[in-house]
């Protein structure tokens, strides 16, 4: 019985390090296209990501179905926000450090969320 266990934590593992790939690409995806916000929210049975950039007009992409709820997890996890409706995290995108502000709110009786980023230890004397 404890191979089993080893298995499943393993399968949680490998679904987890899945989940904080596709957090960073999404991100990524925002920070490169200099969004300062990014949105989640439920629509039916698929967690939509969606920005408005200056560039690009309003984009709304999906998080891929098998990492949808370990997707939440990670940010409910790495942002510390539990019992709280907001948290922080620190990631690197693009090499670089960020802050990103996670604030969950309620969208028609579901889970949403607004993550702002904001660059750490930008260099403002140029």
């Amino acid at each position: 019985m404890a191979s089993d266990e080893n298995v499943s934590a393993s399968q949680d593992d490998d679904k987890s390090a899945m989940a904080i790939r596709e957090l960073i690409r999404v991100l990524e995806a925002a920070a490169s296209t200099d969004v300062g916000s990014v949105g989640l929210e439920w629509k039916g049975s698929d967690l939509l990501v969606f920005h408005d950039s200056e560039t690009e007009g309003y984009v709304a992409t999906k998080v891929a179905k098998p990492l949808q709820l370990e997707f939440i997890s990670e940010i409910v996890r790495r942002a510390q926000i539990g019992r709280k409706h907001k948290g922080n995290m620190r990631l690197r995108l693009h090499g670089q450090e960020y802050s990103v502000a996670v604030e969950e709110y309620d969208s028609f009786g579901e889970s949403a969320y607004t993550l702002t980023l904001k660059k750490r230890g930008t260099n403002r004397a140029k």
